[in-house]
């Protein structure tokens, strides 16, 4: 049974990262001094461009539409001198290129663009399977809660690479749980029923 639910495990680590390379790719290039260009290719529906400032304030939003390319400009010209964001998140992942903004221009802050892989839990016969990418090894905090808001798991500085688990729900209540997946300065929530 433990080497089944590895194989399964497994498939899913497999197919997430092939659906996750063939999400849109992206680019981000200063223009000119204040000019920032963001494109994108083989957009998929639903995916969101972000630009925030460095406090996580969200200066522009767009879920965008199926496409095979996608292009934006942003002028920072009148914007604060600091860092900035570009964010793109797809269903799998969202991408990160930080940006700094000072009195000479903007500037890509090199070899600090990164990729966070969302979590993934799928739920089959009463056997709910999460499996989270932690690329860099960050301290991860995984806690499930059941429709009441009681915590039923709680895993708290998970730091390897890789965070697998099942939990049996066969003998739980059917309803909503909702798990929360904190790493650095990002949470994901993920809601399933059972």
């Amino acid at each position: 049974m433990k080497r089944v639910i590895n194989l399964c495990l497994l498939a899913l680590v497999i197919t997430t990262s092939n659906i996750a390379n063939a999400a849109g790719r992206v680019s981000v290039e200063i223009s000119n001094s204040s000019m920032v260009t963001v494109s994108l290719t083989e957009v998929v529906k639903g995916e969101k461009l972000f630009l925030k400032d460095y406090h996580g304030e969200i200066l522009f939003n767009v879920t965008l539409e199926a496409t095979p390319n996608y292009q934006k400009y942003f002028n920072l010209g009148n914007v604060p001198d600091g860092v900035y964001f570009v964010e793109t998140e797809s269903l799998y992942e969202v991408k990160v290129t930080p940006l700094l903004k000072n009195k000479k221009g903007v500037s890509l802050i090199n070899t600090s663009a990164v990729t966070v892989f969302k979590p993934q839990v799928s739920v089959e016969n009463n056997l709910m399977k999460v499996m989270f990418n932690n690329t860099e090894k960050s301290p991860l905090t995984l806690v499930i809660y059941d429709n009441e808001g009681r915590v039923l798991e709680e895993i708290i500085g998970y730091d390897k690479s890789i965070l697998k688990r099942t939990y049996d729900f066969s003998k739980m209540p059917k309803g909503e749980y909702q798990l929360y997946f904190s790493l650095k300065d990002r949470t994901f929530i993920k809601k399933v029923s059972i």
